[in-house]
């Protein structure tokens, strides 16, 4: 297959078969883009979902507790020696139904660190527990001393029913916007001075994923433990650099969003009001994790094709994309994103194999990856 074929059907939407995220590498899925450097390797008693890095290098990761509980639920990662810490500590790490839910980790999902060097984890609680007792929590930290700052509940604006992904914090405007992957999809809009939050675009055509479209797995959609085909909302979420746009996804679709963050923090708009201020962007990649460098360019986890595609905006609008990095046989599911000292810091989850029905065996350990970002464009002076 040429490489202009293959850009053009991922640009149509259409799905390939995954096989070359489990160790086998057809015509034109050979190595492109940086080398993937090993940074952290788990086995079963650590199933990597999310990261985050801070500034300075600091390694942190989560393993959500949704089909089993790992032996931690969060944990910073030695990245010279690989040593592994609970963070904040052990007893955050000891879930206990009927212990306290604000000193504990239920089901820590995603991570962030703001461009105050804070860390930010989203623990989205579980469906089964008493989320009237155990809601999920948002709970920032310094990580000068790693206590917690503030921390955040969503009793009363999310159920059981929905599930809270993925997390964005706007230093700029004091806001954090979170992705809602269950239910009929949405957004989450909190303020983080008031600690108020309000769901947003419930079941939009930019959160709902097109039921048409499905994550394919070879020739077949990929399937829930009861059998029912796999539909996974609002997901993926990137901030621009000027903290101006939201740009976000619904996981099992090829559809690509964004919405003028201004627009979300208006709690005057109505329902529809806000509905049409978000814009289409295009088709592109089906992806899990976004995340954007300062650049504006978007970096996307390719499910379909085992890799990583960075996404521009062209001039007339549309979006171009091209495969950043893969490597056949080594990186399956790229799902939690960071970006730290010039590096973008890649979760592999291995989704494909422990999370869906259809029984692949998992093909390699759940990784975390780091690989080289372009340099910046400097301009040379003029004499």
């Amino acid at each position: 297959m040429s490489k202009a074929m293959l850009h053009k059907m991922i640009l149509l939407g259409v799905a390939l078969s995954p096989i070359a995220a489990h160790g086998e590498s057809p015509e034109g899925m050979t190595r492109v883009g940086p080398a993937l450097e090993t940074v952290k390797a788990f086995q079963d008693d650590f199933r990597l979902v999310g990261i985050g890095v801070s500034a300075k290098g600091r390694v942190f990761a989560t393993a959500p507790a949704g089909r089993a509980r790992s032996v931690y639920s969060m944990v910073e990662v030695n990245p010279r020696t690989g040593e592994l810490k609970p963070y904040p500590d052990a007893a955050w790490n000891k879930f206990d139904e009927q212990g306290n839910g604000s000193s504990q980790w239920i089901s820590v999902q995603a991570l962030w660190v703001d461009r105050r060097d804070h860390l930010w984890a989203l623990d989205s609680s579980l469906s089964k527990v008493d989320q009237e007792r155990l809601p999920p929590k948002l709970v920032e930290f310094d990580l000068s001393t790693n206590k917690v700052i503030r921390q955040y509940d969503f009793s009363g604006v999310v159920s059981a029913k929905d599930s809270l992904n993925d997390v964005r914090v706007d230093v700029v405007h004091n806001f954090a916007y979170l992705t809602n992957a269950a239910n009929k999809g949405s957004l989450v809009v909190l303020d983080l001075k008031t600690g108020k939050a309000r769901q947003v675009l419930v079941g939009d055509r930019s959160t709902f994923a097109d039921p048409k479209q499905h994550l394919m797995i070879g020739k077949d959609a990929a399937l829930r433990t009861d059998g029912s085909v796999v539909a996974i909302h609002a997901d993926g979420i990137a901030l621009s650099p000027d903290s101006q746009w939201l740009y976000y996804r619904p996981l099992t679709d090829h559809n690509y969003w964004r919405v003028p963050t201004a627009a979300l923090r208006d709690d005057r708009l109505s329902d529809s009001e806000l509905a049409r201020k978000v814009e289409y962007l295009g088709s592109s990649v089906l992806s899990g994790g976004l995340i954007m460098d300062r650049r504006g360019t978007l970096y996307a986890g390719d499910l379909e094709h085992g890799s990583v595609v960075a996404i521009t905006r062209t001039p007339s609008h549309t979006l171009a994309t091209k495969v950043f990095v893969r490597d056949p046989g080594k990186l399956s599911w790229a799902d939690g994103f960071a970006i730290s000292q010039g590096y973008l810091y890649i979760a592999d989850s291995h989704l494909w194999e422990v999370a869906f029905k259809n029984n692949l065996p998992r093909s390699g350990p759940f990784t975390i990856f780091r690989t080289k970002l372009p340099e910046p464009n400097i301009r040379k002076r003029r004499r």
